[in-house]
């Protein structure tokens, strides 16, 4: 009885996410929406435009949408305050000089926005104003971060993109251009290969992760599927593959029970529900 016991227990800890029903529709505007952020208390769901246009908020079942911001490229690698009520996204600001960035916290409930420090040309990320340790390098200098880390030297010259810091901060997936996504301890060891894969999120429990698997003809999207894998063991499982759909920019909601992503083949966010 013990023993059958631990085995169902194994069993149950390895088994792989997979969609509970199929994605519906969450949220669609005239221009398209692109990448879903969740926000911490999953209570609202926020998305930008293309080539990241503005930022877009909605509760959490798609209701209530509206524009936060209309600020160009504010949308790229938005991320939220800890306690739901801002988002922070990086502005593109035109100049004599050329185009600056300039880092902005927009507070849901007034519509108002705050900068936060100077204009200047950087390749920033928001989440490296809350960042520590090789999170804050990877999303500090992107272009940099791999001659920095002296794990990633052999990626020296490449840049780091789509970091994602696992929920209990231990971890850190991400994608090396041309060479797959990759884990590493949050501290710079344990580095390894995860293989094929684009934008990574995780779920709740710091050991699966969801990503997509893209593929195109040189200039399009043909195909794509949202996949899971155990980090622990390097199984995966698809978790939508369908001919109408191109999932892209996965988001996981805060209780791991539904999973949020850009449609390629129509411009809207769909979620869909999850279970193991």
């Amino acid at each position: 009885m013990g023993l059958s016991l631990l085995l169902l227990g194994g069993t149950m800890a390895n088994a792989q996410v997979r969609a509970d029903g199929e994605p519906r529709q969450l949220l669609k505007t005239p221009m398209g929406l692109m990448a879903p952020v969740w926000s911490p208390d999953g209570s609202m769901i926020a998305a930008t435009s293309d080539n990241y246009a503005g930022i877009y908020v909605a509760k959490a079942d798609g209701t209530d949408l509206r524009m936060l911001s209309s600020d160009s490229g504010a949308g790229y690698n938005m991320t939220w305050s800890s306690d739901s009520r801002s988002i922070i996204g990086r502005v593109n600001i035109a100049s004599a000089k050329g185009t600056v960035h300039e880092m902005r916290s927009y507070d849901l409930a007034s519509g108002n926005y705050k900068a936060i420090g100077e204009r200047r040309r950087t390749a920033a990320q928001p989440a490296s104003l809350q960042a520590k340790g090789i999170f804050a390098t990877m999303t500090q200098n992107p272009a940099g971060a791999a001659a920095a880390i002296p794990a990633l030297a052999q990626f020296a010259g490449k840049t780091i993109i789509n970091p994602a810091l696992s929920p209990d901060g231990n971890s850190i997936a991400f994608q090396i251009p041309g060479k797959g996504m990759w884990l590493i301890n949050a501290d710079g060891t344990n580095l390894r290969s995860l293989g094929k894969g684009s934008h990574p999120a995780w779920m709740p429990d710091n050991a699966t992760i969801l990503y997509t698997i893209v593929e195109d003809n040189g200039s399009n999207f043909t195909a794509s599927t949202l996949m899971s894998m155990n980090i622990a063991n390097g199984a995966s499982s698809e978790v939508i593959k369908r001919a109408d759909f191109l999932p892209l920019t996965p988001s996981v909601a805060p209780d791991g029970s539904k999973v949020a992503f850009e449609n390629g083949a129509d411009a809207a966010i769909y979620v869909v529900n999850l279970k193991k």
